[in-house]
């Protein structure tokens, strides 16, 4: 289970770096990756664990929930981003249909 916490983490520090990249492959894979890894962690029956490893399963997962949190707000401000440029190409589009050439089909520029 460590070991999955582990790679949680690192995958998530590989989401951040996707994320500002805007590598959307890289993106779509590491949520793959997550996922498959959290659905791995779960309790089950073994040794317990030594105080240490309680200690750092617990800062681990202090850590993945914190940035988390954080990689959801910049997903948003970067979906926020990429809302506002599409809008502005809209308007663009919607000027440019209205443009019509003179019917003689020569333009004044």
């Amino acid at each position: 289970m460590l070991d999955d916490l582990r790679r949680v983490r690192a995958v998530q520090m590989e989401q951040a770096e996707a994320l500002a990249a805007a590598d959307l492959d890289a993106l779509d894979r590491l949520d793959g990756e997550r996922r498959a890894l959290q659905a791995r962690i779960v309790p089950r029956e073994g040794p317990a664990f030594s105080e240490a490893e309680r200690t750092e399963a617990r800062a681990l997962i202090a850590a993945i929930e914190r940035d988390q949190r954080e990689l959801a707000e910049r997903a948003e401000q970067a979906r926020a981003a990429l809302r506002r440029e599409l809008g502005r190409l809209g308007a663009g589009r919607a000027a440019l249909a209205g443009y019509r050439p003179p019917a003689d089909g020569r333009s004044l520029y």
